[in-house]
């Protein structure tokens, strides 16, 4: 009974937490953020859907390459499967939902058949492993036409457009967002959660504590493909269009891992910090030198490798993000 009733207070305190006057601040920016389609015009709108998409691919790789300290270059490999399940499953005559639904579930399943041989790697194997995993999808969604199309792209006719297919897109991509970092959250404050840390700590320690490892990286892994797979359906209806390189290509691979790594991985705030920045500065370099912006990425991953590596939100001024949430939340773990 004890034990029992503990639990509960443990999980009353965990939603407290999150409702907190202290919390204020991020309920008036989701405010502004629900009304601000009718409050900017479209071009805003576009840069908010894209920091959103961005949000859904770096917080859940935060899971896998934060929390648990496995660096996974393949993670965008679920946002490609996504992509291109919702894709030939609606220009095939399928409803939006049911595309959405079957997108999600071939990636869980393809995540949970790629884990077996995965996690048999570590370190610099498992993330080379990973990121040969991109190419191989890359490869295949280029040769395989009948599905794919091939180089030639996937086109799909959404019903809708303009103005309205933009505000659709923009809510499913917000509630995403917002959905990957509520499940980061509660996984910080969990038991599952302590299970990762402690692997990203020492594995082998972990190990002999008793930590069953395989099936937390396993589960892990599952959670943090749902996310890209269903961005990658809603991202395919809101550009119609799809091909190889914008699925699976390498720009697709690295752009979450190095936003998390600069904002800060194993921490709520880190990735939104590094999505809001990076995409910042590829806009501004989008408008006046379109051939530099993928030169962010390499200065990116030199300043967090040797300047910062505990990324920005260790800054001194981004303290504030930290007393809105902490990512261990003490009693959460009695």
């Amino acid at each position: 009974m004890t034990a029992r009733t503990n639990g509960k207070e443990g999980k009353l305190q965990l939603l407290t937490s999150l409702f907190s006057l202290q919390r204020l601040p991020i309920f008036v920016v989701l405010a502004i953020l629900l009304l601000a389609p009718y409050l900017v015009g479209s071009y805003k709108v576009i840069f908010l859907y894209l920091i959103f998409k961005y949000l859904s691919l770096a917080a859940s790789y935060d899971i896998i390459g934060g929390q648990m300290g496995y660096m996974n270059l393949g993670h965008s490999s679920f946002f490609g499967i996504g992509t291109y399940t919702f894709g030939i499953l609606f220009s095939k005559g399928f409803g939006m939902v049911f595309s959405l639904i079957a997108a999600v579930i071939l990636a869980v399943l393809f995540a949970l058949s790629i884990s077996y041989p995965l996690f048999r790697l570590r370190e610099a194997y498992f993330a080379l492993a990973t990121f040969g995993l991109m190419t191989l999808l890359e490869l295949l969604a280029f040769n395989l036409t009948s599905l794919t199309e091939g180089a030639a792209g996937l086109s799909i006719m959404p019903g809708v457009s303009g103005k309205r297919l933009l505000l659709i897109s923009y809510y499913l991509a917000l509630t995403t967002a917002l959905l990957t970092l509520i499940t980061n959250y509660l996984i910080a404050n969990s038991r599952f959660g302590l299970a990762l840390a402690s692997i990203r700590e020492d594995e082998e320690v972990a190990e002999t504590s008793g930590v069953p490892t395989f099936p937390y990286k396993q589960r892990a892994l599952v959670i943090s493909s749902i996310f890209p797979a269903l961005m990658g359906g809603i991202n395919m209806w809101q550009l119609t269009f799809t091909d190889p390189e914008g699925a699976f290509g390498i720009e697709v691979a690295l752009t979450p891992v190095i936003m998390a790594m600069l904002g800060g991985t194993g921490t709520l705030w880190g990735p939104v910090i590094g999505v809001v920045f990076v995409t910042l500065v590829q806009e501004l370099l989008w408008t006046r030198m379109p051939y530099l912006h993928l030169a962010v990425y390499g200065v990116a991953l030199l300043w967090v490798g040797l300047v910062l590596p505990g990324g920005l939100v260790s800054i001194k001024g981004f303290n504030f993000f930290k007393k809105l949430f902490l990512t261990v939340n003490k009693n959460s773990r009695k």
